[in-house]
């Protein structure tokens, strides 16, 4: 847990963007100088579902759709509730930030491209898709890799990715 509790504790939402050719679709982030999946802070007048399919948009030019569907017998239209999407992971980072150090506690999901036609941008230098033998020679946090690495080699996840996304 964090060491130092008396720090501010930001909300984020981040996505592993990932399409049926098994691959991940990553950053990367211009301070730190890794690579890393898109995603932000969450804004108070947003839910993290909705803030991460918009960092997403933003970061990359995608479209993202969840692979994990949300429990919607938990909805309950009357009394305005409704059920979000379970996160994949859920971290607490510390950021080392010289003004302002803090903590993101960084809600992870698991996404697919909606729409391929999206993926125009994705040549940009800095971002792009990666599959499973490329990360050996990309710049990733430990823990990162780690976390990236367990995505590949979980057959139930890229069944997911299989049936919500097509292939190109």
């Amino acid at each position: 847990m964090s060491t130092k509790p008396h720090l501010k504790k930001h909300f984020t939402a981040s996505a592993f963007v990932l399409k049926a050719e098994r691959q991940v679709f990553l950053l990367r982030h211009k301070k730190l100088g890794v690579w890393l999946y898109p995603g932000g802070h969450i804004e108070a007048d947003e839910t993290p579902d909705a803030a991460v399919l918009r960092e997403v948009l933003e970061e990359t030019g995608l479209v993202a759709t969840f692979l994990d569907a949300r429990d919607r017998k938990l909805d309950d239209e009357a009394a305005d509730v409704a059920a979000l999407h379970v996160p994949y992971r859920i971290l607490c980072e510390f950021i080392n930030d010289p003004k302002d150090p803090h903590y993101h506690i960084d809600l992870i999901y698991l996404c697919g491209v909606k729409d391929h036609a999206d993926e125009s941008r994705v040549g940009n230098t800095g971002m792009g898709f990666f599959d499973e033998a490329a990360l050996e020679g990309l710049a990733l946090f430990p823990n990162f890799r780690a976390l990236v690495k367990g995505v590949f080699r979980d057959d139930a996840i890229w069944q997911r990715v299989d049936e919500k996304v097509a292939p190109l």
